[in-house]
């Protein structure tokens, strides 16, 4: 069962394309503020929000395949923005990520999501069922949320590089 066209499909469609507008400078390689990190995962949580909502056969399983999803994006997100190699601009609050698909593969994945969800709507008639779309679109706000965590703490905690001659460039670790 599924509901017909209604204000939630046009607002995933609309959250969808805002979190890949927002990404792509990221994907890009860019220099992004660290505060910006947040923007991207802030959409994609919304859009698996509002996709939850839209499972009306919701049972304990569906729940949990929901909330597995998200745990397991999330764990993928952590391991990728913890070995993304990055440039940190402490002066002006900034980070630059070396240019990769997967945040914007990501991104169009919640785009393909949305509309998948806009067309069943559109035609009464899940192609693809409801709750697995829920759970796809968990996945990826998972993975979109804690890589940019992971990237924002990175940044954070990071202490700038000192050269020295005892240490080689580029690296603040005492010699060995």
């Amino acid at each position: 069962m599924i509901a017909p066209l209604s204000l939630s499909n046009v607002l995933t469609v609309f959250l969808a394309f805002a979190c890949l507008w927002a990404i792509v400078p990221q994907a890009r390689g860019d220099s992004v503020r660290v505060w910006r990190l947040a923007v991207p995962p802030s959409f994609a949580t919304v859009q698996a929000l509002v996709l939850l909502a839209g499972v009306f056969d919701a049972s304990l399983f569906h729940d949990a395949e929901w909330i597995g999803a998200g745990l397991v994006g999330a764990i993928c997100g952590r391991l990728r923005g913890w070995s993304l190699p990055m440039q940190i601009d402490r002066m002006r609050d900034m980070v630059r990520l070396r240019p990769s698909l997967d945040s914007h593969l990501a991104a169009l994945g919640l785009v393909v999501l949305s509309a998948i969800d806009f067309t069943s709507a559109t035609l009464e008639y899940p192609i693809v069922p409801t709750d697995l779309v829920a759970a796809g679109a968990a996945f990826l706000a998972g993975y979109i949320g804690c890589r940019a965590l992971s990237i924002g703490v990175r940044a954070t905690r990071m202490t700038p590089a000192t050269s020295s001659p005892s240490t080689p460039a580029g690296t603040s670790l005492p010699p060995s």
